[in-house]
């Protein structure tokens, strides 16, 4: 059909001057100073109409059109390519429509369209053209007019939708306050082409800070009933991209945390985070899971890595969201971290929360730190590329026991001691196996078999001590025993090592990877369900990874007394019964509530995801958090009977925990709200004076290895902390608090 000359005239002006047609995968965002929020994701819900029913309803594409009759439908509308959440019949076309609604329009500067579309569309903002594809010439284009360009749409084969931007003079003229409603239209080649697709998402910019300035909840249309959470909500927006394994892709976070106790709404203010990331997905097996966990890294405008704190965890830019598909407890990754920290080591920070992926809610995640070289993580020295001789190459090392690639991992030149077999493998993990040296890593594996080869000696009990911080691995094998995990053995099993200056010895730790703990599989030597078993005996019954070092260390008489005196002074502490259950109390108190929607979100309560366990899986959350209570009591019984070692020679009960190094961290430093503090000793009194010397503040922790302190109340200023710790050990250090 040819158009007249006035028709063609504002045709070529939108084309030409008014819209720009940003190439797929780019990101459309405005100045630094712009705060974007999509109005609504192609997952919102649209009403829509197809050629197949007829002609398209006079006057359709104005506001105030009664769509009441037109079906609702989301995820992406059409048919053919098989991602489409609504699948319609095979038309020439099908009409859509949208309301939304803006409080002051005046804040907003410019709009993006994000179109994955198959064959051609137009789109009308309050009955006005905004974006338009080749493929359609007619101003309005009537129902039963065919595409003359054949576009595929890109989504469902890994792509990226389409971004038009919305001139802001059209926007200005054509936007309003109060309800508003996009249009869009979308054509077929023809009645015979095997597919047609329509995925909108709508973005805005907005001048100021402020999602409430656009008066609405519709960009994020909640599934399963997801309105609030006592939890903090975390929002990520990928634009409608997909995530991939590798690597991350930009990407927005929010997150949303008024404070414990207090309701959270994806439509609130985000007061904790509210900035670029670069995600990705995660993990080895747990990667499958249709609940995937990511990984993510905080950036700034300019796509840096930007160190923030989140959700009182000291201040960095990687971390990881692990998912709860195979964990259906909440429980049992915190449980371990918490424990491990609790005997005086740095473990893993970790916050539970609720997050909403393009507006389609995903569920409960743990929001943790990622395993890093750190100040406030693994805290050794920093090694470059340079660091090739002196003390600068004896560290900071951190590697692991894990399945091994040659590109990553070098292999060791003693095997187990009671597996001559079997091969072992070590994993570069700082720096990165494409970062080291080759004289670091010549250094490294040296060391390493300078330890193993004093395993294998007639005399090793007189030289281990030598090469590793024995108490880090008695802890570590208590965790990963009470747990009975073998994966702390055999995968995700972290080692560190400092400079020689800074001590230079192997420590054990973090702890990692427990949602295949704390249950019976039938895997190894747990065949049985009375919680009985060595996962240190990995070997005995796979070839894996694991380079037997406990087995060894367990044939001297004076380790086993060392970790049998450990045991028994954390059992009157840390793994109490009591202390046990009233940690585990504390995570059901905050989930209880939540649970009920993730499961909602996932149903798997009573269907088999991931390790499999003899038992029948729990039919609901209570019996499952009871069936893991029922674990942990007789796994301890089972400990208690078996431990080995002797505790003829043990301290008494009022003696302090193994270590050999105090440590302690303060943090965030400055801080505003909320203080951290955490000892390699319980710390018994806690006070806080001013630059004067004035006694502001004081806490009681209760003999406790981390405290939290509120200093919201004080004033801007320098202060001084000081505890005590239960060996009598006074430690002093300054605090800034920020306005």
């Amino acid at each position: 059909m040819m158009m007249n000359t006035d028709r063609k005239g504002l045709f070529s002006l939108l084309l030409g001057s008014v819209l720009a047609v940003v190439s797929p995968g780019s990101m459309v965002r405005g100045e630094v100073t712009d705060h974007w929020e999509s109005l609504f994701y192609h997952y919102s819900t649209f009403t829509y109409f197809t050629s197949a029913e007829g002609e398209f309803p006079e006057g359709w594409r104005d506001n105030g059109f009664d769509d009441s009759a037109w079906r609702t439908g989301n995820g992406g509308i059409g048919y053919g390519d098989g991602d489409d959440g609504t699948v319609i019949e095979p038309c020439l076309s099908v009409a859509l429509r949208k309301a939304f609604n803006i409080k002051d329009a005046t804040v907003i500067t410019e709009a993006v369209l994000h179109m994955d579309y198959d064959d051609a569309f137009v789109a009308y903002l309050n009955g006005m053209e905004i974006a338009r594809s080749p493929g359609l010439v007619d101003l309005f284009p009537s129902y039963n007019q065919s595409s003359s360009v054949n576009h595929e749409a890109l989504m469902h084969q890994g792509g990226y939708p389409e971004a038009f931007r919305v001139h802001p003079s059209l926007l200005s003229s054509f936007l309003q306050e109060g309800e508003n409603v996009l249009t869009v239209q979308v054509h077929n080649t023809g009645l015979n082409s095997s597919d047609l697709t329509a995925a909108i998402t709508f973005s805005v910019a907005l001048s100021v800070d402020g999602q409430h300035y656009l008066n609405t909840p519709s960009w994020f249309e909640p599934p399963f009933g997801f309105t609030s959470s006592t939890l903090p909500i975390i929002l990520i927006d990928t634009d409608g991209v997909t995530i991939p394994d590798e690597p991350k892709i930009t990407a927005r976070m929010k997150i949303i945390y008024n404070g414990e106790g207090m309701v959270n709404h994806p439509e609130d203010r985000p007061n904790e985070y509210d900035g670029l990331i670069g995600i990705e997905v995660r993990g080895a097996s747990s990667a499958s899971y249709p609940q995937r966990p990511w990984a993510l890294e905080t950036r700034d405008s300019l796509g840096e890595n930007n160190n923030v704190p989140l959700l009182g965890m000291p201040s960095e830019n990687d971390w990881v969201l692990l998912s709860h598909y195979n964990e259906k407890s909440f429980m049992r990754n915190m449980l371990s971290f918490h424990l491990f920290e609790e005997m005086g080591h740095y473990s893993i920070r970790s916050r539970l929360v609720q997050v909403v992926l393009n507006g389609r809610y995903e569920g409960i995640y743990l929001l943790a730190e990622k395993v890093k070289r750190d100040k406030n993580r693994i805290d050794i020295s920093r090694i470059t590329p340079q660091s090739e001789s002196g003390d600068s190459l004896t560290g900071g090392y951190i590697f692991k026991t894990e399945y091994y690639g040659d590109f990553n991992t070098w292999l060791s030149d003693y095997a187990p001691v009671d597996h001559p077999s079997h091969k072992t493998h070590f994993a570069y993990y700082y720096p990165k196996y494409y970062e080291i040296t080759d004289k670091q890593k010549i250094y490294l594996k040296s060391s390493v078999d300078q330890f193993q080869y004093a395993l294998h000696q007639p005399d090793f009990a007189d030289r281990y001590a030598d090469y590793i911080d024995v108490p880090s691995f008695i802890d570590y094998f208590l965790v990963a025993e009470l747990a009975r995990n073998i994966d702390s053995y055999k995968k995700s099993r972290y080692y560190y090592k400092d400079r020689d200056s800074n001590g230079g010895l192997f420590h054990a730790g973090p702890v990692w990877d427990f949602d295949w703990a704390w249950k019976n599989i039938p895997s190894c030597l747990f065949q049985t369900t009375d919680c009985s078993g060595w996962a240190y005996r990995v070997n005995d019954c796979q070839n894996s990874p694991s380079p037997g070092w406990m087995v060894r260390l367990l044939q001297d008489p004076a380790f086993m007394e060392r970790v049998q005196c450990r045991y028994l002074e954390l059992r009157r502490t840390v793994l109490s019964d009591d202390s046990i259950e009233h940690f585990m109390d504390s995570i059901y108190q905050v989930v209880n509530d939540e649970q009920v929607i993730h499961f909602q979100r996932w149903q798997i309560l009573g269907v088999p995801t991931g390790a499999p366990e003899i038992e029948p899986p729990a039919q609901t959350y209570d019996e499952e958090v009871q069936r893991l209570r029922n674990w942990i009591g007789k796994r301890v019984a089972w400990l208690d009977a078996k431990m080995p070692g002797s505790a003829d020679n043990c301290l008494s009960e009022s003696a302090a925990p193994i270590t050999d190094d105090f440590i302690f961290r303060m943090f965030p430093n400055p801080a505003t709200s909320l203080l951290y503090l955490e000892a390699g000793e319980r710390i018994i009194n806690l006070e806080v004076f001013d630059i004067s010397g004035r006694l502001v503040g004081r806490e009681d922790p209760g003999g406790a290895y981390s405290v939290q302190l509120n200093v919201s109340t004080f004033q801007p200023g320098i202060y001084f902390v000081k505890i005590k710790t239960e060996t009598g050990r006074l430690y002093g250090e300054k605090l800034v608090i920020n306005p």
